[in-house]
């Protein structure tokens, strides 16, 4: 295809305001694009200043940029690449600003090639890991998701802010990207704080569980158990059944979160999910079993995993559940007396490698009592745990979630 021919084929999607032939033509990935970087070539600057008044202003000059990007694109050069693709973006917006919805599934697919080429920009530029275009890109994203959060020109199925969720869950993932989710929050507090905001359940299903997920991830992060455990769940029940990527990354909270509970994911679970089994089921058994030597010695060995993974943190609070377990276990094995030396709980420790002092087992079970994974008080003048018998002495752990 002939650049003037490119250019021409825009000319009735937007008259009929069709996005489909949009989506084909700005594709940065597709067979069309492929054939542009072969056909068209190199475009010079004179061209890209002046790409003529053949379409609506500015459609010219977003496809000679496209022209411009996807052969840069084929031929290597992702930081040129991304320079063209962040022009188009620039010039989309300001045709955008003044479109009602039909044009937002364009905004998504010129967003997404622009995130993709400011990742590939940066690894090919920057060894040394710093991310210009990638934070370059986050800036340019947050202003498309206000110019859907202010629309007030359109209303109902015809505004803008229809798109609202999908801008946002892609504004925050490039947050996170260039590791600021601090600034999350700002994103966050403008959809759920304008009442203009269409309700998160009359977005696309593909939306909402992406929605769900960030909320659920940051909610993790701020160590809101409860509320992450909720809105990870929900993303997870309406996951699509194939989407098996999204779904482990679901999971990567999620398990955390159920251990803090004391409740384990199936076999089954785990199976269908190599990469999580390798990272979470060694906890798991250490916890069933009340082998807090091997938990600890996982927990030492998967620390850069974890840390990578943004949950060292809750797999290390977790620990606890597994402290819980072995002291229940020599509460048992005590006939489950309503007063327990401190002795006991000391040799079961060292029936699992664990070898200290009274004093420090004694500090243990104080953090368990006031952490309210035992119910009593300690004697120390008798080195007894006298524990309560009208409640159960060691609550389940999903009463406890924050």
């Amino acid at each position: 295809m002939k650049l003037h021919q490119f250019i021409q084929a825009f000319a009735e999607p937007l008259r009929n305001e069709d996005a489909t032939p949009l989506l084909r033509l700005l594709d940065s990935r597709n067979r069309t694009a492929r054939g542009l970087s072969q056909t068209v070539g190199p475009i010079d600057d004179k061209r890209l200043q002046n790409p003529g008044h053949t379409l609506p202003e500015p459609w010219d000059g977003i496809a000679v940029r496209h022209c411009a990007a996807v052969h840069a694109l084929y031929n290597n050069d992702y930081a040129s690449a991304y320079s063209h693709q962040h022009q188009l973006v620039i010039l989309f917006f300001r045709w955008f600003q003044e479109q009602p919805a039909w044009a937002l599934p364009v905004l998504y697919l010129v967003l997404r090639d622009l995130r993709e080429l400011a990742e590939q920009a940066d690894a090919a530029t920057f060894s040394t890991g710093g991310m210009p275009s990638l934070e370059e890109c986050t800036r340019t994203v947050s202003k498309a998701f206000s110019i859907c959060a202010t629309d007030r020109t359109f209303k109902g199925a015809q505004s803008r802010r229809n798109g609202v969720y999908h801008v946002a869950c892609l504004s925050i993932k490039c947050y996170f990207k260039v590791g600021k989710p601090n600034l999350c929050k700002n994103i966050v507090r403008a959809v759920v704080s304008d009442p203009k905001t269409p309700p998160v359940d009359e977005a696309p299903l593909t939306d909402q569980v992406t929605w769900h997920y960030y909320m659920g991830m940051l909610a993790f992060l701020n160590g809101e158990d409860k509320k992450a455990t909720d809105e990870l769940t929900w993303a997870l029940l309406h996951c699509p059944a194939d989407a098996v990527r999204n779904q482990e990354l679901i999971l990567t909270y999620l398990i955390p979160l159920h251990l803090l509970r004391g409740s384990f994911p199936r076999p089954k679970l785990l199976e269908a999910h190599p990469r999580l089994a390798e990272t979470y089921a060694p906890f798991v058994k250490a916890t069933r079993n009340g082998d807090i030597a091997d938990y600890d010695e996982h927990l030492e060995a998967a620390q850069t995993r974890l840390v990578g993974l943004n949950t060292y943190l809750a797999v290390e609070r977790a620990r606890e559940g597994c402290l819980r377990v072995l002291f229940k276990k020599a509460w048992i094995a005590s006939d489950k007396s309503s007063r327990v030396p401190i002795s006991t709980f000391q040799t079961a420790l060292r029936l699992h490698g664990v070898n200290v002092d009274s004093d420090e087992v004694e500090c243990m079970v104080a953090n368990m009592i006031y952490r309210g994974f035992i119910k009593g008080y300690i004697s120390h003048e008798k080195q007894m745990v006298v524990l309560a018998s009208k409640t159960p002495p060691f609550p389940a752990l999903a009463s406890m979630v924050r």
